[in-house]
């Protein structure tokens, strides 16, 4: 789990290790439900590369995306355990993202001292 700009993100190789899934089956769940995943923000797909080189395609999902596509999921104890872990998470960074002070938040003053000459 991540926060990007201003935002908790997590990824699909996250949710699928969370939950014991195998990854292709996650990234399937996610195709298969795109639809309405998007309902809450487009879905970013990323490629990472193994130490062999292999490119695995892997999808960046929102908050809520996330809770969604984790509702598709069967509960098995350990999908129940990361369905937790997951909410606590996303609440933990979204009062450090809170805590944090944002450049838009800067007065006009405040922005040039940022820049170095």
């Amino acid at each position: 789990m991540t926060g990007r700009g201003l935002r908790s993100t997590t990824t699909s190789l996250a949710i699928a290790e969370g939950t014991g899934y195998v990854h292709a089956s996650v990234i399937k769940l996610v195709r298969s439900h795109a639809d309405k995943l998007e309902q809450f923000g487009e879905i970013k797909f990323e490629i990472q590369f193994n130490p062999q080189g292999k490119p695995t395609q892997y999808a960046l999902l929102s908050e809520p995306q996330a809770t969604l596509l984790l509702t598709f999921m069967r509960n098995s104890p350990v999908v129940v355990r990361f369905k937790v872990r997951l909410v606590e998470e996303f609440y933990r960074m979204r009062e450090q993202l809170k805590n944090t002070q944002a450049p838009a938040q800067l007065s006009r003053m405040e922005i040039p001292l940022l820049v170095s000459y």
